[in-house]
């Protein structure tokens, strides 16, 4: 049997799945959709949650976003940022500490996917970087 792809699911992702979830084929949805069945080991970065919020509240309201932010961190495990992910993101010297955090937590985790719509923001072949579409069509090509 083939291992889970531990795969952590960038903000750009979340916000698409959430935001075209009645959207059929939608890929970001599919995604949320498999970690939530457990075919996928999904992960969010920790450092995702407060923005993702934010953007939730400002267009939802703060109900919306709590509740949502729950249902997330039930589907997917929080990767953490602590002092070493934050140093080793600051010393990557990309021009937006978010991508390298997000990067840089998926990395010391030793995750194999990394699912965003900013692939060119993510500089470095020590995590598969995939855009969403992209993503589910290795997961078909898994054996």
């Amino acid at each position: 049997m083939t291992a889970k792809p531990k795969t952590l699911v960038d903000i750009t992702v979340l916000m698409d799945a959430l935001n075209n979830d009645q959207e059929t084929g939608n890929a970001s949805s599919a995604i949320l959709a498999l970690a939530a069945k457990r075919r996928i080991q999904g992960f969010v970065c920790a450092s995702a949650i407060d923005p993702l919020h934010t953007e939730l509240a400002r267009s939802q309201g703060a109900d919306y976003a709590r509740s949502t932010i729950q249902r997330i961190c039930a589907i997917l495990a929080v990767a953490p940022v602590d002092a070493g992910v934050i140093d080793a993101a600051i010393g990557l010297g990309w021009r937006h500490l978010d991508d390298a955090l997000t990067f840089e937590s998926a990395r010391r985790m030793g995750l194999d996917y990394l699912v965003t719509f900013n692939g060119p923001d993510f500089d470095d072949p020590s995590v598969t970087v995939q855009a969403p579409e992209e993503f589910m069509q290795s997961l078909e090509q898994r054996p």
